[in-house]
């Protein structure tokens, strides 16, 4: 299973915007993951909210490669709370 930590200045607690969910994919996860088996991403601790455009942007690339269907198959979150949520807005 790929693994990737996402890292974030620490002050940052809530993510929003595309463009910036486009941005961390492009400099954190972009050619880091291999498609056909599951991917864990970590968040880090101090993340507490992650809204949709964020979501939406992060994932935009991956739901373009393999699906909605085989992202929410593959995607691991241990934050089950914070999965969930992800998941809700990629739909």
């Amino acid at each position: 299973m790929n693994k990737i930590n996402l890292a974030f200045d620490k002050k940052l607690t809530n993510l929003a915007g595309f463009d910036f969910g486009v941005k961390i994919y492009e400099e954190q996860v972009k050619n880091k993951l291999n498609f056909n088996e599951k991917f864990e991403i970590v968040f880090p601790d101090e993340i507490r909210m992650i809204a949709s455009s964020f979501v939406q942007g992060f994932f935009s690339d991956i739901v373009k490669q393999i699906g909605l269907k085989a992202t929410e198959k593959n995607l691991v979150i241990s934050n089950e709370k914070l999965r969930n949520s992800i998941v809700k807005k990629l739909q």
